[in-house]
């Protein structure tokens, strides 16, 4: 059974983590458009994340293969400290065992990251990731669930709230089970909601309750919209920038976060010899308003190699 496991020209949506083992023979890889002249990384990179962006599909084949191996954009948003390499892991995330990640697709919006930064990076899907590592996932809440204070690497319970626990241990594994248990407190329900496993041990049961939580996005509405959710991934060793699956870094349109992005775009390539594009994405402005992803050349500390 099978594991779990971007450009001169601006691309536009319109309508729009497991160190387990994928099986790369069945992955089903982003419809291709030969382009009329030779891309550029960038230029590939932003057509992967607006294909993969507009891509809703609820699993990658079968239900043990979660849809977050091929489809959606996972992205961290990350603080402008020059005291460590932004691609390792920050103190909190190291005291918690856990790095919180949001996942973006065109079902899954929300218009802002966590504590309002700027820049951060962007991870491949697993099926795309060639050779690199995959940190392992484990769970995925639908909106930020306060994990530095949850014990089991951040999707376990929250202290004093009952029930806050992985959600199959609460009877939900659906999004209907999920809203109705997130509405049973009226307040701090942040706090009492539960998280989704969908580590590789899951198996066949990883699928449906990633696609249970994207679904529970849906019902919770404007609230889900206005701040992010959250998809824990396992920490990862120090010094892995050569082999993690990064696939750029980024800045909010708008914002002053370019300046950062470049100085890790220098950093990465000075520290492990790796270029990879600054993307610059627009976070949606309202419910029907779809994310956009640009990939502009002026905004590179050098030019971008030719696609791969």
């Amino acid at each position: 059974m099978l594991r779990l496991k971007a450009l001169l020209v601006c691309f536009f949506v319109m309508t729009i983590t497991s160190c387990a083992t994928v099986d790369r023979s069945t992955a089903p890889f982003p419809p291709q458009q030969t382009p009329s002249i030779q891309e550029d990384l960038g230029q590939q990179v932003v057509r992967h994340l607006t294909t993969r962006y507009a891509d809703v599909r609820s699993n990658c084949g079968t239900d043990s293969q979660p849809a977050f191996l091929c489809s959606g954009v996972t992205i961290r948003g990350t603080a402008s400290n020059p005291t460590y390499h932004v691609w390792n892991n920050s103190p909190a995330s190291l005291a918690k065992g856990g790095v919180s990640l949001s996942y973006l697709r065109a079902d899954s919006k929300f218009e802002k990251l966590a504590y309002g930064y700027t820049n951060g990076y962007i991870f491949n899907a697993y099926f795309y990731a060639g050779n690199q590592i995959h940190p392992e996932v484990l769970c995925f809440f639908p909106i930020d669930a306060g994990t530095v204070n949850r014990a089991g690497k951040g999707c376990g319970a929250y202290p004093g709230f009952a029930g806050s626990g992985p959600c199959h241990l609460q009877g939900v594994d659906t999004a209907a089970n999920f809203w109705t248990h997130y509405n049973a407190h009226s307040d701090s329900r942040h706090s009492y909601q539960c998280g989704f496993d969908v580590t590789d041990g899951r198996n066949t049961l990883a699928g449906p309750a990633f696609a249970a939580g994207v679904g529970a996005m849906k019902l919770m509405g404007a609230e889900s919209f206005g701040t992010q959710n959250e998809f824990i991934m396992a920490a990862w060793a120090d010094g892995l920038g050569k082999t993690l699956p990064l696939e750029a870094f980024f800045y909010l349109n708008g914002t002053d976060g370019l300046s950062v992005a470049q100085r890790n775009q220098r950093d990465l390539k000075a520290t492990d010899g790796r270029l990879i594009p600054i993307i610059n994405v627009k976070l949606s402005r309202s419910t029907t308003d779809p994310a956009t992803f640009y990939y502009l050349p002026a905004d590179q500390t050098e030019p971008m190699p030719p696609a791969t």
